[in-house]
């Protein structure tokens, strides 16, 4: 296969000006913030300069303005703007070309996004324009997949991402590089689990949408909490719904349901609120049907919290010789067995917080994770096996 594992590493090379271009279309939520805040930190940290273009922002508008005051450049249409798609584009036309720096080590687009493809022709000369997919990649019929095509090289989350990818691409470069979940090394938790041990606290953390279904979750929890291991337990739902209609939803069947004691849908939450409701939860649970690696599973394992996912895309590999999670088929009934066998075992203390803190640290953590991305991005001729 044309792609490596993600212990490929490359030295990186010193540069007079190391510079990074980042094409991030949306600015969105989930994934691609969790990762690209910390990597902007991390960059800056280093002395890089970075320039970020986008044609619209979901951000916080205090997210922003702290990585503005690191020095990290945003080229992003006026408000105004935004609210209109075509405007955001256009603008981005003719802005962009003025904007572009002169010079830099690499041009990093993460997601699917037609704008990838403009950067990708005003980037400067000799600069390698690298495609990043976090979740399965656009069809190549596609006009995101087509432009997807035209970059230099890729980067997948997971080896499910990059097979999908070179099904696609048999020729161009791939390699696999998780996203980032910190800026820092992340603390060994000092806690085996949290709560009453008559009362489980299970937590879905993730996009209100239809493929990762936290609406089947919410309509079955009444049975679910009818065993014995999960009696009294309640189930706190946290995501951003992009269509808004999800939310509404949910809360309207909480209501009408009662449940209002054995659920809380909370929506959206910042960033900085993530190690507060991790803090106060006893399982993470993800019974997506469709995946990259997702961030929230690695997040919730620094943080020493077990998960029930299933196997969508790459997240069965997060249950590789790992005993403190359960990684489930897709079928929803063995996602509810899962998560019963999850609850009997931190009701019997087989959960070791610490153990599973260690596991995720050797293979997704802050050192690991972060050189891979200096080097993909400062020296990508050498990381990927171009030709200089």
């Amino acid at each position: 296969m044309n792609y490596t594992s993600r212990t490929n590493t490359a030295p990186v090379t010193s540069l007079k000006v190391p510079r990074v271009i980042i094409s991030a279309t949306v600015l969105g939520l989930g994934g691609p913030r969790t990762h690209l805040i910390p990597l902007c930190k991390l960059l800056r940290r280093r002395g890089i300069e970075v320039t970020v273009f986008g044609t619209a922002v979901n951000w916080h508008p205090q997210e922003l303005a702290e990585l503005e005051a690191l020095g990290i450049r945003f080229n992003l249409p006026p408000a105004i703007i935004r609210r209109t798609r075509k405007l955001a584009v256009l603008y981005s036309r003719l802005t962009w070309p003025w904007l572009m720096p002169r010079s830099a080590n690499s041009l990093y687009c993460i997601g699917a996004g037609r704008s990838h493809f403009l950067i990708h022709r005003l980037r400067p000369k000799g600069t390698v324009s690298i495609n990043h997919e976090i979740v399965v990649p656009p069809g190549p019929e596609s006009l995101a997949g087509q432009c997807a095509q035209r970059l230099d090289v890729s980067v997948a989350t997971s080896k499910k991402v990059a097979e999908r990818m070179l099904e696609y691409w048999p020729r161009k470069p791939i390699r696999i590089i998780p996203c980032l979940t910190s800026d820092r090394p992340m603390p060994v938790p000092s806690r085996q689990r949290v709560g009453e041990e008559s009362r489980l606290r299970v937590v879905y953390l993730g996009r209100l949408v239809a493929h990762k279904r936290p609406d089947q979750l919410v309509r079955r929890w009444q049975a679910l909490t009818a065993h014995p291991v999960l009696v009294s337990a309640r189930l706190d739902v946290y995501g951003f719904d992009p269509d808004g209609n999800m939310l509404k939803k949910l809360r309207a069947f909480v209501a009408e349901a009662k449940l209002a004691e054995k659920v809380r849908i909370h929506g959206e939450y910042e960033l900085d609120k993530l190690p507060q409701i991790l803090a106060e939860s006893d399982i993470v649970v993800l019974p997506s049907l469709d995946e990259g690696l997702p961030t929230v599973l690695l997040e919730s394992m620094l943080h020493g919290v077990p998960f029930v996912a299933t196997a969508a895309g790459g997240t069965e590999e997060l249950g590789e010789n790992n005993p403190d999670v359960i990684v489930t088929s897709t079928k929803w009934e063995d996602f509810e067995a899962g998560l019963l066998a999850m609850a009997g075992k931190i009701r019997a203390g087989e959960i070791d917080s610490r153990r599973l803190h260690q596991w995720v640290e050797e293979r997704y953590g802050y050192a690991t994770v972060s050189q891979q991305w200096f080097n993909c991005l400062l020296n990508p001729r050498q990381f990927f096996g171009l030709h200089v």
